[in-house]
């Protein structure tokens, strides 16, 4: 984002920056704006009250409110409780979602200022095709979805590209070789999915510019990788080669959703699980999870441009298909997080809070978060008995202190 806004801000005289949880609300010199993560924002409040007396920001805009966890939910929640008394205006963005008048009303956003779209109501056109599987998530399966997955390829306009999400970075080179392997069967080329008005000395110099010569199997291939694990060089090269159209699919894992910068007329979704390596059972064996459905729509969003119509490729698995279907037709559910994560109670530890002399310091700070509001409109999903909203958050905050002391 911040890269995105640098070139805009420089041709209207506006400063930008990438804020730290020390300087995030610091007093400008002039027009400026700070691009922080909540993460370091939530860091702020716990250092000091980083507002100074009377000043704050003029304008806190809240994007992927569709992402919103319980560390993003709480820095807003504490900021908004910061500037309760001062002239803040708050603006959200977020994906499609089923209702979002809560979140809307949670950043005091003004009823005729409060626009909301369904996801088939969008502008650019958008064609979505699911295929489900019956495979367990396994190597056999990425092998099942290989055939499809290139004749979805196939399916891109010459001078167009395709991106491929796929479970992990261990995926990405297997996943690779399943295409390239589907490509020589079908095509009969040795030059995979390179363009045939591409010439291989063009190509052959394009790789000797890779630090890591093992990419270069792939890119004279047309294929490349994108995520946390290339080195930052050899990843603008690879995204260079692929707004050129040389590099004409582009294998992403599920975990580089966010930071991936380009889009696509063709996105393929091989796979709605992943396997969780940072959390095994007793047994030793991986954990499988289903990616979350604000992951899905950030991936059918890289097949949504501005010229074009786009077309998204939804493998998953059987019983998992009507779920995505709907929700992608219809918008994204959201609840707050707040309650059950541990953010709030590694906060009252390290701030050293206790019940006797701050419980109504937190509600009355927890009255400004998006809990709140949610408490009252889905009382159950909270385990919440009545629509008392100042009841339920004191329920809430008992059950904190019990797990701080």
């Amino acid at each position: 984002m911040y890269a995105d806004l640098k070139q805009i801000c420089s041709a209207v005289n506006i400063s930008i920056e990438l804020a730290s949880a020390t300087s995030v609300i610091s007093r400008p010199r002039g027009r400026l704006i700070r691009v922080i993560t909540a993460h370091a924002l939530l860091m702020s409040f716990l250092l000091s009250d980083p507002l100074e007396a009377g000043f704050g920001p003029s304008l806190v805009i809240c994007e992927d409110l569709e992402q919103l966890d319980s560390t993003y939910e709480w820095a807003v929640c504490l900021l908004r409780h910061a500037t309760r008394s001062l002239p803040t205006r708050y603006v959200g963005f977020s994906a499609s979602l089923n209702d979002p008048t809560d979140l809307a009303d949670w950043l005091d956003v003004h009823p005729t200022a409060f626009i909301s779209f369904r996801p088939r109501d969008r502008d650019q056109a958008l064609q979505f095709s699911i295929q489900s599987f019956t495979i367990p998530h396994s190597a056999s399966l990425f092998k099942a979805m290989a055939k499809p997955t290139h004749t979805a390829i196939k399916m891109v306009p010459p001078g167009e590209n395709a991106i491929v999400f796929v479970s992990s970075r261990v995926m990405c080179h297997s996943t690779a070789l399943n295409l390239l392997t589907q490509c020589m069967l079908e095509m009969d080329s040795t030059r995979g999915y390179i363009p045939e008005t591409t010439s291989d000395e063009y190509v052959e110099d394009a790789c000797a510019r890779l630090q890591d010569a093992s990419l270069a199997d792939y890119v004279n291939k047309g294929v490349g990788f994108f995520h946390g694990g290339i080195k930052k060089q050899d990843r603008l090269i690879i995204l260079g080669l692929f707004a050129e159209g040389i590099i004409r699919v582009l294998i992403v894992p599920h975990e580089s959703v966010m930071s991936l910068p380009v889009r696509a007329a063709v996105v393929v979704v091989m796979g709605t699980q992943y396997i969780n390596t940072m959390d095994r059972s007793n047994s030793g064996d991986h954990q499988v999870l289903d990616y979350s459905l604000p992951t899905i729509v950030r991936m059918q969003s890289h097949a949504v441009r501005h010229s074009g119509a786009g077309h998204l490729f939804l493998f998953c698995q059987t019983e998992a298909k009507d779920t995505l279907t709907r929700f992608l037709n219809d918008g994204l559910p959201l609840e707050s997080q707040l309650a059950e994560a541990s953010t709030l109670v590694e906060w009252l530890k390290i701030r050293k809070w206790n019940r006797k002399d701050k419980k109504q310091d937190l509600i009355d700070i927890l009255s400004f978060s998006f809990l709140a509001r949610r408490v009252v409109s889905n009382p159950s999903y909270y385990d919440c008995t009545s629509t008392d909203g100042n009841g339920s958050l004191s329920r809430i905050v008992d059950g904190l202190f019990e797990q701080v002391s």
